[in-house]
């Protein structure tokens, strides 16, 4: 399964590389994936910080009013609490006044002015988030208020020199859509993973067939390759086919490998992997749509992943050399 992710990581960075493969950036296939990702990164940073870039009215309860936390006059608050309409101006004033009582303490009020008239029946008032800007005023009321805005009867105790002057539409909290981050962040880690391991992905690993014999003199198998073998290079999201057969040295079996044309021309001389120093790596390629066996081969001639059909036969080349199992 993490071969399949890792695959599929570096697929999508293939994909992006793809456009550049006749530029000069096609001698370092990973930077239009790098350059893409650090601009979803930042993508993804948007819905993070442009909300905090939106001004936001100063949270208070009427109380702070009362005790003088704030004082300042045109002072954005938001306050939570209840909306009794007011029939006559508290102020001498002309407009549409109303009383809002503080929601976590009854026995505090403010006047407010509202841009319209406030129709709700007292009965039906419910706690509102209200916000607006504090306007020095002098305040008086004389009507009598509505049972609802009492507690208990006792009538609260309304801030006597200020008022708060009501916006047209409250100003709602500041909330980040972080979910909108998630796939542009995402996509940038999938381009970043795949970057760095390429495609296809070649992971090593333990899986044997213990039942294979090793590739024995003159015995041939065909598989495929990318990498170089001697003069001959194919990337390996586009193998190309080889032979590899066994022959006799002058101190024993030799592993060969012969690349094979695609154009039906001579063949190139086979190339001889062991007879020195040679290091292989079991494992298996993954692709998007399918995982084969693998065995990476390092030596004087050759630095290249073969790809086989079965297991079986992957085994039975490791067989002939030294492989980190």
């Amino acid at each position: 399964m993490i071969g399949r992710i890792l695959a599929l990581c570096g697929w999508l960075a293939s994909i992006v590389a793809r456009p550049f493969r006749r530029s000069p950036l096609a001698r370092v296939p990973s930077v239009p994936a790098l350059f893409l990702a650090v601009l979803l990164i930042g993508l993804a940073g948007l819905p993070l910080v442009l909300p905090y870039l939106d001004p936001q009215p100063l949270d208070i309860s009427v109380a702070d009013v009362h005790e003088g936390s704030v004082t300042a006059p045109g002072t954005w608050v938001r306050i939570d609490g209840r909306l009794y309409a007011l029939s006559d101006s508290p102020t001498g004033e002309s407009g549409a006044y109303a009383l809002l009582v503080d929601e976590a303490q009854r026995l505090r009020a403010i006047v407010a002015r509202a841009p319209a008239p406030i129709t709700v029946a007292s009965a039906d008032v419910a706690v509102t988030s209200v916000t607006g800007r504090l306007v020095q005023a002098s305040t008086a009321i004389q009507e009598p208020l509505p049972i609802e805005a009492t507690e208990a009867g006792t009538p609260p105790v309304i801030a006597p020199d200020r008022i708060i002057e009501l916006d047209p539409v409250a100003k709602g909290p500041r909330t980040v859509p972080w979910p909108l981050a998630i796939p542009p962040a995402l996509l940038a880690v999938m381009l970043l993973v795949g970057a760095r391991t390429g495609y296809p992905v070649f992971r090593a690993t333990r899986d044997i067939d213990v039942l294979s014999a090793p590739l024995g003199m003159g015995q041939r198998l065909p598989a495929a390759y990318g990498g170089r073998i001697g003069p001959n290079r194919r990337d390996l999201a586009d193998p190309g086919g080889v032979l590899l057969l066994v022959r006799r040295g002058p101190k024993g079996d030799l592993l060969t490998a012969q690349p094979l044309p695609e154009d039906g021309g001579v063949a190139p001389g086979p190339v001889t992997i062991g007879g020195g120093w040679t290091a292989g790596r079991i494992g298996d390629v993954h692709a998007v749509r399918e995982t084969v066996p693998a065995l990476k081969i390092r030596s004087e001639l050759v630095d290249a992943t073969f790809l086989f059909a079965r297991t079986a036969e992957r085994d039975r080349v490791a067989a002939l050399i030294t492989v980190d199992r």
